[in-house]
Order: structure tokens, then C-alpha cells, then sequence
């Protein structure tokens, strides 16, 4: 029985929070064999584990619309915060949109594109999709690699096909502007919320990971993971599409360890990447807790019972990925153990 864990930022971006004790993470790196690759952003580290060359937004299109047929641009709803150089993006993590906010926005948005054809259509709150003809597709950048990005240096770059992304774009921002839902949002000051001003489009890029083709991988390498999972536990729209892609049954994620029943196991946790991105450092603190707590410890004593043949933990960072994979405890394990801890990887 193998389990593979997969997470990312167990260690905190730069004077975002002080990083967390993980000490059952410790003890697992101190009697494992541990790789390093570049750093990476957890869906990059999810696609590179699939192998995959599908688009992000036929992906989460499979759990969100499983029901419609066509190529799709995901849509998704952000605020656009400007200064005197550039634009910086706030995704859903901060932005909170509620689906009512986003079917009032969807409406206005399909009145004023009609001629073009376009129809927005949002599934979830956070997710939204519009199809597009596959000669039509621009290049884009990933949502998750926008984080501290100029918005400026990332709009999706118009290819071969009739539509003008920028202007489109630039529409979409007018249309906004004194839209009713941010009228509303902004009028609420006993809750101040971010004005929905934009739609960051991205996702089409087949075998991109959806970086506007300027990096193919986007920094990513191909980690030393199982061929063939059996089984996926996790929450995340882009995961839970790639196991429906790939035929694996998928569950949602537990709220601690318990032993799967199936040989080959994938378990991905969002939460740390959630609690950053949405600037929220307590329960980033909270989540990397729980996850060394009620995870990595049962799932080491697991493995120590023979209860599990291996155990990978892959830990996707800024700085570094690394690759966890534990060993047996002996006697020469222990003359040789490893003696750096997590923060000494950053």
C-alpha cells in the first residue's frame, strides 16, 4: 500500500508570518531520502504530477460543467488593484465573490458581448468559463503565478484568431466599474469588500500550464511520483479534475489520517496555499499545524507498522520542492540520519 502526500507552503512567503514548528515533518526528514527541484506553485506540482498536457480550464471544466462540450478560457472573477506603475491582482481567495454577485455580473457581461458570441458562465463562484473557438485562443498566464505579478506583463497576447483578448479585457473593466454588485460591496462598510473590477482570463493553454508559453513547465520537474493512482483525497477543483481525466476515484479530504484502502493512494492538501493567498497568516499557522499533527504523524507510525509499503510527502514551495520519501528505520539509518529540518530547505 503506497501513499504519496502532496502539499505546498509549509514555509511562508517572505514577511508574510513567522515560520510554523513541524516537528513531525522534522522526524520524517531526518530518517528519508530527500530530493530538491525548483520551486513551484502546488498546481504546478499537481499537473507535473499527471504527466499532463490538458489546458487548466478543460480540467476544472470536467467537475464544474461536465454536462457541456466545447474549449474553454477560465474566467475568473478578481480585483485589480492600481498604482502609479503597474496593476496588481487579487484573486477569489480574496476577494470572496458570492455565486448571486457573479450571475448579476454574468448577465450584464452576456448582454454587452452578444455580437461577439460570448456567453460567461459561472458554476461556482470562484470559477468562471467562456467558450471559445480552438483557433481563437490566446496565451495567458496561470492564475496561481500571479501572485505579486504586474498584471501589465501578463495580459493574454492575441495569436492567430479574430479576437482582440485586450479589448476584451479592457470591456470587461469598464463594464464593472459601477456595476451594482460592487456599488452594493462598496457601500457595505460595516464588511468593506474589494470591488469584483475584472476577469482574469487564463487556462486555455494545452500543455502550457497556462504561462503565455514563455516556459512550457513553468519552472516545474517531473517529480519522482507513483505512475498510476488508485484513489485521490483533496478539495482543489484542478485535482479533483485530473482524477476524473485519468479515471481515479477521487473523495474529499479527511479531516486526519486514516489508512486508505486501495494500493496507491494520492492525498493533496490546499489549505496552506488557500490561507496565504487569500493574506490570512493565523490559519496558515493553523493549517501547516494540522497537516504535521493529524497527517504526516499517524501516516510516519503507519508506515513504521508495515501498514503502508512507502510514503512520499512532496512539499511544492517558492523557493524548493522537495521530495520526502521515508525509509525504514536500522541502525545505520540512524548513524546516518539526516540532521537538517524543513526551514533549512528554505
Amino acid at each position: 500500500m503506497h501513499l504519496t502526500i502532496l502539499t505546498a507552503d509549509l514555509l511562508p512567503p517572505l514577511r508574510f508570518a513567522p515560520p510554523v514548528a513541524t516537528p513531525n515533518l522534522d522526524a520524517l526528514i531526518g530518517r528519508a531520502t530527500v530530493t530538491t527541484a525548483a520551486g513551484q506553485a502546488l498546481e504546478d506540482a499537481l499537473l507535473a504530477a499527471f504527466s499532463n498536457q490538458d489546458s487548466a480550464a478543460a480540467i476544472t471544466a470536467r467537475i464544474d460543467m461536465p454536462a457541456e462540450i466545447g474549449t474553454w478560457l477560465r474566467a475568473d472573477p478578481v480585483h485589480l488593484a492600481v498604482s502609479r506603475d503597474n496593476i496588481q491582482l487579487y484573486d477569489s481567495h480574496v476577494v470572496n465573490p458570492t455565486i448571486d454577485e457573479m450571475t448579476q455580473i454574468a448577465a450584464t457581461l452576456n448582454g454587452h458581448f452578444a455580437s461577439d458570441g460570448f456567453n460567461f458562465m459561472f458554476p461556482d463562484a470562484a470559477r468562471g468559463y467562456l467558450r471559445v473557438l480552438p483557433d481563437d485562443m490566446p496565451e495567458t498566464t496561470a492564475l496561481w503565478k500571479m501572485g505579486g505579478a504586474n498584471v501589465f506583463d501578463h495580459l493574454p497576447r492575441q495569436l492567430n484568431g479574430k479576437t482582440n483578448w485586450r479589448r476584451v479585457g479592457n470591456e470587461i473593466q469598464m463594464l464593472l466599474h459601477d456595476h451594482p454588485v460592487n456599488v452594493a460591496r462598496e457601500a457595505n462598510s460595516a464588511n468593506r469588500q474589494y470591488p469584483i473590477n475584472g476577469l482574469w482570463l487564463w487556462g486555455g493553454d494545452g500543455g502550457k500550464n497556462g504561462d503565455g508559453g514563455k516556459n512550457g513547465d513553468g519552472g516545474a520537474t517531473a517529480l519522482a511520483m507513483p505512475a498510476k493512482y488508485q484513489h485521490l483525497f483533496g478539495r482543489l477543483a484542478l485535482a479533483r479534475g485530473l482524477a476524473n481525466l485519468h479515471n481515479i476515484a477521487a473523495s474529499p479530504l479527511p479531516d486526519k489520517f486514516s489508512l486508505p484502502t486501495d494500493d496507491n493512494s494520492l492525498v493533496v492538501f490546499h489549505a496552506p496555499t488557500r490561507e496565504i493567498r487569500s493574506m490570512s497568516p493565523f490559519d496558515w499557522q493553523s493549517a501547516v499545524t494540522n497537516i504535521d499533527t493529524n497527517w504526516i504523524a499517524p501516516a510516519l507510525a503507519a508506515f513504521d507498522e508495515k501498514l503502508l509499503s512507502s510514503l512520499t510527502l512532496i512539499v511544492a514551495n517558492e523557493s524548493t520542492t522537495l521530495t520526502i520519501q521515508a525509509k525504514r528505520r536500522s541502525l545505520l539509518s540512524r548513524l546516518f540520519q539526516n540532521t537538517k529540518t524543513l526551514i533549512d530547505y528554505a
